[in-house]
């Protein structure tokens, strides 16, 4: 059940940073301000550069509170599935009190006792999410408190991360003058949010396009079961676009939002449009085909490797289909494009708060519902993490921390970090090409020969 206030979600993408700001009444969240600036200091969903990201983060919150007319203090940040690692846990404690009755700090301490599990000191407790509490023997308890029991015990999924990439987001935010609330999970909040009460039961999977990554997150029976991450998004059509027309990157964007299509069958091949090429005097023209093709080529590229790979999980074929969203899924054609390369149902996901209809934002409004819909016991249970991470944690210096990927289960793909199973958008339009016309010459054959190479 929501909790009244107000709450700030904090996404910071490969290409934005996206903040909202959200006040909770009764249950029911209206958005009262939002930003969305450049991004700075990000690569591939990690922070690399603390000081870039921390500024970048600052010109968003500054923009954010003009927006809603508050002072933003605090606030609930995505973290991405990047190395993310999750599994199952369970703990049990005898019931103190003379009473036997389950109060608060019985619910912290069992959660704390599925903490004891051996973790590597490069790995940390992001989150656990108490999937049911069993009370002397009774099964399929959500909240224990005011029960009278000798024994409760929990079960749940555990969370956990790489601690450098949590050390970075907790310095940048800090950097940033403002408190972090809590570090929550993108892809789990995203699919809570996107799907409804039957997908997320019977499965589905949601496609995140965004600017400098593609993110897949698959739920079922109410639990993220599988997540990937592909180091390719919008981005990468705008630099093809660039590169096969040699024309700059703002040009290059605008080209593809304002004419662009991942679907070859629906684009014109007389409709042409004219594009400022590096070392041509005069603008050169583009059959509106030819630029669909460029287009198709990489999101097709991804949606291969995305096929592939939930083939070799076995998720691909779920009752829910697929779900599309990010900046990325907004281009034409690209729900017609995945459906017919992935071969199951598709849709695009629009958010239905006022102002903010775009699947851009998807990821940020799931940040805020999540932590606005968190039950007193998620929050307990949350509590006692961060008490217990806060003593197993020591000083990080940075400068000299170096990651290395582990190495999981074989169905990862080259690039990818998959969770292993239980078992950002893109930039904002700087330019806008010369309106179409129909009676130019088209572009050079020698351009056409680019597009064969682009993935070689």
């Amino acid at each position: 059940m929501a909790r009244d206030g107000f709450f700030t979600g904090l996404d910071i993408g490969t290409s934005t940073i996206k903040i909202l700001v959200a006040e909770f009444i009764n249950g029911e969240m209206n958005v009262i301000g939002v930003s969305n600036v450049k991004s700075a200091g990000v690569k591939d969903g990690i922070i690399i550069d603390i000081d870039a990201a921390a500024k970048a983060i600052r010109v968003a919150i500054e923009q954010a509170e003009e927006k809603a007319g508050i002072t933003i203090e605090k606030v609930n940040v995505g973290l991405p599935a990047n190395l993310l690692k999750v599994e199952p846990t369970q703990g049990m404690i005898p019931v103190p009190s003379d009473s036997k009755e389950i109060k608060d700090e019985d619910v912290e301490s069992v959660v704390r006792s599925a903490l004891t599990k051996s973790i590597t000191p490069e790995r940390e407790v992001i989150t656990l999410v108490p999937e049911e509490f069993i009370v002397d023997g009774f099964h399929g308890i959500r909240d224990p408190r005011g029960m009278m029991g000798i024994r409760l015990e929990m079960r749940g999924v555990l969370y956990t991360g790489p601690t450098t990439i949590l050390h970075n987001l907790r310095k940048t935010v800090e950097k940033a003058g403002i408190k972090l609330e809590n570090i929550i999970i993108s892809p789990l909040a995203l699919t809570r949010s996107v799907l409804n009460e039957g997908e997320r039961e019977f499965g589905a999977t949601v496609i995140d396009f965004g600017g400098g990554q593609t993110t897949v997150a698959v739920m079922s029976n109410q639990e993220l079961q599988y997540t990937n991450i592909y180091a390719e998004g919008g981005d990468y059509v705008t630099k093809d676009i660039s590169k096969v027309l040699k024309t700059s990157i703002p040009s290059a964007e605008a080209l593809k939002f304002n004419f662009g299509n991942a679907n070859v069958s629906e684009a014109s091949l007389t409709e042409t449009v004219q594009v400022e090429v590096v070392g041509e005097s005069q603008p050169v023209d583009v059959t509106e085909r030819f630029l669909a093709e460029v287009i198709s080529a990489r999101i097709s590229h991804i949606l291969d490797r995305v096929k592939q790979d939930l083939n070799r999980s076995r998720v691909l074929e779920l009752p829910g289909g697929v779900i599309m969203v990010g900046g990325g899924a907004i281009i034409p054609g690209v729900v017609e494009l995945a459906q017919e390369i992935l071969g199951v149902n598709v849709k695009l996901y629009v958010p239905n708060q006022v102002g903010i209809r775009n699947p851009m934002f998807a990821n940020v409004i799931s940040i805020v519902e999540y932590a606005g819909t968190q039950s007193e016991v998620d929050a307990i249970s949350q509590r006692a993490i961060a008490g217990e991470e806060l003593l197993r944690r020591k000083p990080i210096d940075v400068g000299q921390t170096r990651y290395t990927q582990p190495s999981y289960q074989s169905t990862e793909s080259t690039q990818t970090s998959p969770v292993t199973p239980l078992p950002n958008i893109e930039p904002t339009t700087q330019a806008t090409p010369a309106t179409p016309k129909e009676d130019k010459p088209k572009i050079s054959d020698r351009v056409r020969n680019f597009v064969g190479g682009l993935f070689d």
